[in-house]
């Protein structure tokens, strides 16, 4: 998920594209990193997100100033369902990665953990290198010259098939997939990418995958839920002042106060497009046996406010990268 401003950073036609860093003022900045507290470690009132607790039930059905469940649009078989998560797929324990590489978006840079409006891959719950994270590389063993990060800033399911093949490049023998926040986080809810064309961009990446690393682990993980974020810092002042003045994520943030019919219905389509997203992803991953799936858990992760980032209320903190470094490990491939 990326920022993607006039103030804060800019990018190809808005929310979702690569990142640019606009002409600001020391003023209006020095003001948003006043209000933030500038610090990730989030302020004395905020609970954390219990790394690997079950995730709480959302309610069901339009609710006043919170949406809810994801409905019957989008969903494959026309049947509203509870995104809940999938049982890990069983297989012979693989052989321990010798390398990795990492393909995503700006969640995977570990924008916004390090310093505001920064990539920060040291942090990044993929490749990180930094203990309090503890990421897959990590985890691994990977020395810093066997491990790639390949995401970019402001990527969405149309960048996949590129960083793919430098994947390919690499001969990673591992490979880590979170993309698609960027494809529903658009300056408007018309702008959001079609689930058949995510679809067909995503089969397209894979069989890059499939064709160049035939013996290659592939872990998709699932697109987060864009209305948690719009609960956890729907209430918060500053976060409503970046949202607003930096144009995040319009498609679900706009007026993210109203309580009106519009405004409701509106986050509904928002967080129905990302289930529509989750379900091709589960569905192209399960035509190759070397690809898992996460089973859902990221979206349906309840992250906290110590889990978002206090200088964009948008991007993961280092507490939300480490979370989810924990619950992807636990669904992903497991080495001897």
């Amino acid at each position: 998920m990326d920022i993607v401003v006039s103030m804060l950073g800019v990018g190809r036609g808005g929310v979702g594209g690569k990142r640019r860093v606009g002409v600001v003022t020391a003023t209006m900045v020095a003001t948003l990193l006043a209000l933030s507290s500038c610090n990730d470690s989030g302020g004395g009132d905020a609970a954390p997100a219990a790394v690997g607790g079950k995730p709480a039930a959302e309610p069901s059905g339009r609710q006043t100033g919170k949406p809810g469940n994801p409905t019957s649009a989008e969903q494959p078989n026309g049947k509203a369902v509870t995104p809940t998560p999938d049982a890990p797929a069983t297989a012979t324990t693989p052989p321990r990665p010798r390398s990795m590489a990492a393909l995503g978006d700006s969640i995977t840079r570990g924008f916004d953990t390090c310093s505001p409006l920064q990539d920060c891959p040291e942090k990044s719950w993929a490749t990180g290198t930094s203990a309090d994270v503890n990421s897959h590389a990590k985890r691994l063993g990977l020395s810093a010259d066997a491990v790639f990060n390949n995401a970019e800033t402001g990527a969405r399911m149309s960048d996949l098939a590129g960083q793919a093949r430098k994947a390919v490049q690499e001969r990673a023998e591992y490979v880590t997939i979170l993309m698609g926040a960027n494809d529903a986080c658009r300056r408007s809810e018309a702008e959001m990418t079609s689930p058949g064309t995510f679809e067909s961009q995503f089969r397209d990446a894979l069989d890059v995958l499939r064709e160049g690393l035939p013996r290659t682990r592939v872990l998709v993980v699932s697109v987060p839920d864009l209305g948690r974020m719009w609960e956890t810092g729907h209430d918060e002042m500053m976060a409503r002042a970046v949202w607003s003045m930096a144009n995040v994520c319009q498609s679900m943030l706009e007026d993210p106060q109203s309580a009106k019919p519009a405004a409701l219905d509106r986050r509904q389509r928002v967080r129905d497009r990302v289930t529509a997203f989750n379900a091709k992803l589960r569905e192209v991953c399960s035509t190759w046996s070397n690809c898992r799936y996460d089973g859902g858990v990221v979206n349906t992760q309840r992250f906290g406010k110590n889990d978002v980032s206090h200088w964009d209320w948008f991007h993961p903190s280092v507490a939300g990268q480490r979370t989810l470094a924990e619950v992807t490990s636990r669904q992903g491939y497991t080495w001897g």
